[in-house]
């Protein structure tokens, strides 16, 4: 079995023990995922299967789209709802100054990861210092943020935002942004991811429905690549099979196909063409 399920992860369990579930539930030894998402957020995981997780380099750093709920008042060690409570303030900022100070982070910023993250310090995770108790000052990164939009107020102390963003954009380093550029403290109480890459939540399966539908929510690997088809004559299929370069009149990269059969990502160079990822079943 090879393709990718595009999962709703749930709230409450790690990505990689999502992963070790739909291991589990479809009987497959090679599964992983792309893009991993907090305990606490929910929303679109993208899984591949089997010779799938080859396609990682060719999916992954795309853009993301979420949605947060940023409680004012308090701040957390993780800057999310798990954490511990380190400060607290009774200066509830307004919905307009929450807003403009969303917007002010719309475009290309330094972004300071959150001292809980899988960003690397010295060779270590920063949350396995963290944990440990060691000072954790991670290095600011540069990110995106393409656009935000204010999706609701629940309560005077709560706003929620639809936020699209390059991948590597910390949500929770956004909600404590904006609640100290307003003279306030926030906590991300809420995460959603609707959208990773070209996956989206409306194509996403839970993971008691593929505790039903198991394989049938594996969609084939070529129907997720955004990269033109190439249909190799079928007098190179063995140069396909066994990694020969065939003459091309093109630079790039292409699916790869011949007689109908989807072979892999192929590499085109100086009028020559070779598979460079190879995925094709049953070879």
């Amino acid at each position: 079995m090879n393709g990718m399920i595009v999962l709703n992860k749930p709230s409450g369990i790690s990505s990689a023990a999502a992963v070790a579930r739909v291991k589990r539930m479809l009987g497959e030894k090679t599964v992983g995922h792309m893009g991993t998402l907090d305990p606490m957020a929910e929303g679109v995981l993208a899984i591949g299967v089997g010779k799938a997780t080859r396609l990682f380099d060719y999916l992954c750093g795309k853009d993301k789209t979420y949605v947060a709920k940023f409680k004012f008042g308090s701040e957390t060690d993780t800057l999310d709802a798990l954490g511990t409570v380190t400060a607290t303030t009774t200066d509830i900022p307004s919905i307009d100054a929450v807003s403009n100070a969303m917007q002010s982070l719309v475009g290309r910023i330094e972004q300071v990861p959150p001292a809980y993250s899988a960003k690397h310090i010295d060779g270590k995770r920063a949350y396995a210092l963290a944990r440990g108790g060691a000072p954790v000052e991670p290095k600011p990164v540069t990110v995106e943020i393409y656009g935000a939009e204010l999706v609701c107020q629940p309560r005077m102390d709560e706003a929620v935002f639809k936020i699209d963003c390059s991948s590597g954009t910390y949500i929770r380093s956004i909600c404590r942004d904006v609640g100290r550029m307003c003279g306030s403290l926030a906590t991300l109480t809420f995460l959603r991811r609707t959208r990773s890459g070209s996956f989206r939540i409306e194509d996403s399966v839970t993971l008691d429905d593929l505790e039903t539908i198991k394989g049938e929510a594996v969609r084939p690997a070529e129907t997720v690549i955004d990269l033109p088809r190439y249909d190799v004559p079928p007098e190179h299929e063995s140069d396909l099979k066994n990694g020969r370069r065939i003459g091309f009149d093109a630079d790039g990269r292409f699916k790869i196909y011949c007689l109908g059969k989807f072979y892999g990502i192929g590499a085109a160079v100086d009028g020559a063409l070779k598979i460079i990822t190879y995925l094709a079943d049953g070879d």
